[in-house]
């Protein structure tokens, strides 16, 4: 009987199971050739038929369960597992909980070394020991997210058996396991439960609160297919600061302490800079950045910066200020020379659907934000959507996440993933110096080898997944409409670069170095064929045709203009005068705090949510 040679192969017993399919689904995400493989009472009635019903693979992947019915049927427990070892070289054991049935299987496929013991301890953190960075990746050495009583145990080990290497701890104790055996590594995986990829998630979902039940996995398959699977070569990263104007100080925010430690800790800045205040920066100020940082150090932060202002849903309306926005910022590099990249970040983190429609047409490079969900929270998003290098499933525009600085632990999570480090600041972050800043950059850095410091346009227009197939191509998922691609080895490759489309459009056109290039439709995806030699670069460009919707200027009335005016000098005013005074930021504080209803300060700082949907404000 021949079968198909195949990279994984997910072992199930008579049909495939809920545990199964998830496992397919975490390796399909990785882009790795899978399929299951289902074996009966009928079909495993010795070693030799259980053999003969698994195609060659490099990865095996089984539940305990499937494997308890295995030596169920073959009554012959410890020889009759010991067949997984010669399946494949790599061996992927999961479902393993606190049970008799569970600890039976483990201890026959261990030789006895291993029982699985229900943890103790709710609050109890996972450990990434530093030993094997080869598998783990940038979670080496990091404390990760909490263990779930539920769902997670531990492995006791019973002889001394050196061959175990801890690849994860769970409070302390060995989580997830691998086992040096003569004809195959196996890892054995104390957890009950896999990832669903297609379960509905919310705007608090946390990726670490997956950990267990999707990254060791992921290890599991990088570790054994290395460049066959998607990853990212090149990871990136970018400290964004929010809203300061071009003057020598704003706030805690010291320009020239900034370039001081931009020098010393080797990072790129970004300022979200608001386009309102495009007459306003100071040349002395612009002309200082642009000589000490060469890189475009300025983004685009909203129009006016209104409450809500791209969480309205006028598409003509949202369109208009887009445009109007991209206007002034090229306005004020005229006046400024402060070069800027067209990616937007949200005011206060909001925005609709419509909105990235509004960015897509009026030619924006990409969005980023705090939050990848819509304001108006109706639209459904999946982990496989949170696990992607960037949101595109908003009117096939990208949307790239951020995070304040707090865990580690979340950065390395996005660098795993192959999306880049996104920090976001304010000013206030400064109030106590620059060395969280520091130590900040230096924890980043420390994650396996560290991203590549870039600037946004950068880190958008190269951001993407690679895998090299069997035939040597280079296969390249990218997500930008203007994405850049350098061939950094030292012979000629071919790539296959692939950007996801809306299928209901025409096929669109597509520039490389400014020439037409042929293109394929493959499902939602375009498909691009090149060759680079070494060193070789391609500038590729989707040309999608947008009607030109909403050539309307920015409507501004004088009681519209007037609002501004007041909103942005009351920002300032606090964020220059209030919160660096103590006493001040103190009552501000506690009138926050304490204040059951509206307060007279509400309108210095918010503007309502009604006002702004009618597009007054």
């Amino acid at each position: 009987m021949f079968l198909k040679p195949t990279e994984v192969v997910v072992l199930c017993w008579d049909a495939p199971a809920t545990p199964d399919r998830r496992a397919l689904k975490i390796a399909e995400f990785l882009g790795v050739d899978a399929t299951l493989v289902c074996i009966s009472a009928v079909a495993s009635s010795d070693l030799a038929s259980i053999a003969e019903c698994v195609p060659k693979c490099t990865c095996l992947i089984v539940h305990a369960d499937t494997l308890a019915m295995i030596a169920r049927t073959l009554e012959a427990r410890g020889n009759g597992l010991a067949v997984l070892n010669s399946l494949a070289p790599y061996v992927f054991i999961f479902g393993f909980s606190a049970t008799r049935g569970c600890d039976d299987v483990l201890r026959d496929i261990s030789g006895g070394r291993l029982r699985v013991q229900p943890l103790p301890d709710k609050n109890a953190k996972f450990c990434v020991p530093d030993g094997h960075r080869e598998w783990c990746g940038h979670f080496s050495g990091l404390f990760v997210g909490a263990v779930d009583p539920g769902m997670d145990s531990f492995f006791v080990e019973g002889a001394a058996s050196p061959e175990y290497d801890v690849m994860i701890q769970a409070s302390g104790k060995p989580f997830f396991v691998r086992s040096q055996q003569p004809r195959a590594q196996v890892f054995f995986l104390a957890c009950r439960e896999l990832a669903d990829l297609d379960e509905a998630v919310g705007p608090k979902a946390s990726l670490s609160s997956w950990f267990s039940r999707l990254v060791p996995l992921m290890m599991f398959l990088r570790g054994a297919l290395g460049k066959r699977v998607w990853h990212n070569d090149r990871p990136q990263a970018c400290f964004i600061i929010d809203d300061p104007l071009l003057k020598d100080h704003y706030g805690f925010l010291d320009y020239r302490r900034l370039v001081e430690s931009v020098k010393e800790q080797e990072f790129s800045p970004c300022i979200a800079f608001i386009p309102w205040n495009y007459r306003r920066s100071s040349k002395k100020v612009t002309e200082f950045l642009s000589s000490n940082y060469p890189r475009p150090y300025l983004c685009v932060h909203g129009c006016d910066h209104t409450a809500g202002e791209f969480a309205a849903t006028n598409l003509e309306s949202l369109c208009s200020k887009a445009r109007v926005a991209l206007d002034r910022m090229e306005t004020h590099r005229q006046l400024s020379g402060a070069a800027f990249n067209d990616v937007m970040v949200f005011p206060q983190g909001r925005f609709s659907e419509q909105a990235m429609l509004a960015l897509r047409s009026s030619g924006y490079l990409a969005a980023i934000n705090t939050s990848v969900f819509p304001s108006a929270g109706s639209a459904d998003l999946t982990l496989r959507d949170l696990l992607q290098v960037a949101v595109t499933k908003f009117a096939n525009f990208p949307l790239f996440g951020r995070r304040y600085p707090g865990d580690i632990a979340e950065f390395a999570f996005d660098l795993f993933m192959g999306k880049p480090a996104l920090v976001v600041v304010h000013h206030a972050y400064f109030q106590d110096g620059y060395d969280a800043l520091a130590n900040l950059v230096a924890g980043i850095n420390a994650l396996d080898d560290g991203p590549k410091w870039a600037d946004l346009g950068t880190i958008c227009s190269r951001a993407c997944l690679t895998k090299t197939c069997d035939s040597g191509d280079v296969h390249v998922r990218f997500y930008t409409n203007r994405f850049q691609i350098t061939n950094d080895g030292t012979n000629r490759r071919d790539y296959v670069l692939f950007r996801q489309i809306t299928t209901e459009r025409p096929l669109p056109s597509v520039l490389v170095n400014g020439h037409p290039s042929p293109c394929e439709q493959e499902d939602s995806q375009v498909r691009i064929r090149l060759s680079l030699d070494a060193g070789g670069t391609a500038d590729v460009r989707i040309v999608a045709g947008e009607s030109e919707s909403a050539t309307l200027a920015h409507n501004r009335t004088a009681i519209y203009a007037c609002k501004v005016l007041a909103r942005r000098i009351l920002c300032e005013f606090r964020d220059n005068y209030v919160e660096p005074n103590r006493f001040l930021s103190t009552i501000l504080s506690v009138t926050r705090k304490v204040r059951t209803g509206p307060s007279p300060i509400d309108p210095l700082f918010q503007i309502s949510r009604s006002t702004a949907e009618k597009g007054e404000l």
